[in-house]
């Protein structure tokens, strides 16, 4: 097997993250640089294999010296996609900026592999592939098991979005206001509040869920809470037949990436800390509702939903070369 020269284009904790799964893959790695997108403080360095990883700034960088590159961006950074794409190189674009065009295939591990499979038999792998947004993983990955084995006309998503889905200045921001208010010290007054708040968040995903659904009507509640680490979706799934739960917990006992539980709390992470070896989609709390089911999902939406999930997708990419 060829080794793979890669970028990881991303802020330092993602970096960070996205660097501990590379380690624990089976992907030959010749040689793994950071582009700083976001750039970092002069004490943050990356380290893969207990070795330093090269850091250059994005207005230096040769994308041509790249097989693929992590990218995990906001929406004005994206055209440093298109001129990676541009360049020869394959971007796996994290966070689903570019999903919404109609050339870029999105894909979810485990949920749509066969299209990487198509791709490559008609030689048609476009150079950029796009992970959903992490809402989107969150709730394609749930709802797969029953798309396979029942007709969901319409789910509706209530998503509990922490700090960190933004970026770690968020949750350092939700850190600092939270000890300043309890200590009685006001905060700045134009400065944004996110402690002890929770606010609506704009959400338009169905390009993205219906490039991997296409039948499926999906309406999202995107909600800001004051919470550091952990997105949870409440998702109820609509059906003109009857659902067989137990059908579909047995369903989920075999996918990898999902773990059962009888009981979650809205908000998890921390998992290597707690000594489980793997992280994955937690479901729980599974009922039946009028004309369908509902459910709690948890997920550290940045180990699992875009480090976790962008490495599976990249070797998934790399073993399907010719």
């Amino acid at each position: 097997m060829n080794k793979l020269n890669l970028a990881i284009a991303a802020e330092f904790e993602l970096c960070e993250k996205i660097t501990e799964f590379l380690q624990q893959s089976r992907l030959e790695i010749s040689q793994l640089t950071v582009v700083e997108i976001y750039p970092f403080n002069e004490e943050q360095g990356v380290r893969f294999n207990n070795k330093s990883v090269a850091q250059i700034p994005v207005a230096e960088v040769d994308w041509s010296a790249f097989d693929y590159v992590l990218f995990a961006g906001k929406t004005e950074q994206a055209p440093h996609i298109a001129n990676a794409a541009e360049q020869g190189c394959v971007v796996i674009d994290m966070l689903g900026l570019c999903a919404s065009i109609s050339a870029v295939p999105v894909i979810v591990p485990t949920v749509n592999d066969e299209l990487i499979t198509e791709l490559r038999q008609r030689n048609a792998l476009h150079n950029i592939i796009a992970l959903p947004n992490p809402q989107i993983t969150q709730t394609v990955l749930a709802l797969s098991a029953f798309m396979a084995q029942y007709p969901i006309n319409q789910a509706i998503v209530s998503s509990l979005v922490p700090a960190s889905y933004h970026n770690g200045e968020t949750v350092s921001k939700l850190v600092g206001q939270t000890a300043r208010l309890l200590n009685g010290i006001p905060l700045d007054e134009n400065e944004p509040r996110f402690a002890f708040d929770v606010a609506p968040l704009e959400s338009s995903y169905a390009t993205q869920i219906n490039k991997i659904f296409p039948t499926l009507s999906v309406v999202y509640h995107s909600i800001q809470v004051p919470v550091f680490y952990g997105l949870a979706q409440k998702i109820t799934a609509l059906s003109d037949y009857q659902i067989d739960l137990e059908q579909i917990k047995s369903t989920w006992q075999q996918q990898d990436l999902i773990q059962l539980e009888e009981k979650i709390t809205p908000v998890l992470n921390g998992e290597q800390e707690n000594n489980e070896e793997t992280v994955k989609l937690h479901i729980s709390d599974l009922k039946i509702s009028e004309n369908g089911v509902e459910f709690w999902t948890v997920a550290d939406e940045q180990r699992f939903n875009l480090a976790c999930l962008a490495v599976q997708l990249l070797e998934r990419l790399f073993n399907q070369q010719p």
